[in-house]
């Protein structure tokens, strides 16, 4: 019997932000670029996963900066780039371990948070 490979219908990756801050992005916080990449068109829902009370995940776009998730269409081109950035709410709080994105028909994606871009 051959192995079952799950097949995704999305596939998500986070690395360390690049590029020009987009409208919204604030300075000094914690930044990742997360592209997702699937069929054109494609209606996707992504979400910060296991964010820390004291924190919040914001998904930026060029059009829009959303709280802990955001849901958008993908484009001609079938991948989509956005910025990811974490803003800590209240003094001393407690940064994660690891910043992990979800996003339904996609295997969740992480990177250490030790690796954003400030």
């Amino acid at each position: 019997m051959l192995p079952v490979i799950p097949f995704f219908a999305l596939l998500i990756g986070i690395a360390p932000f690049s590029g020009p801050p987009l409208p919204g992005s604030i300075s000094g916080t914690a930044k990742f670029t997360v592209r997702i990449a699937g069929r054109a068109g494609q209606a996707v829902h992504v979400r910060a996963v296991g964010v820390p009370a004291g924190y919040l995940a914001s998904f930026c776009t060029n059009r829009v900066c959303a709280p802990f998730q955001v849901t958008f269409a993908l484009p001609r081109s079938g991948v989509e780039a956005i910025e990811l950035q974490f803003v800590a709410r209240a003094p001393g709080a407690r940064p994660p371990r690891r910043v992990t994105v979800a996003a339904d028909g996609a295997r969740p994606a992480s990177i250490p948070f030790s690796r954003a871009v400030r």
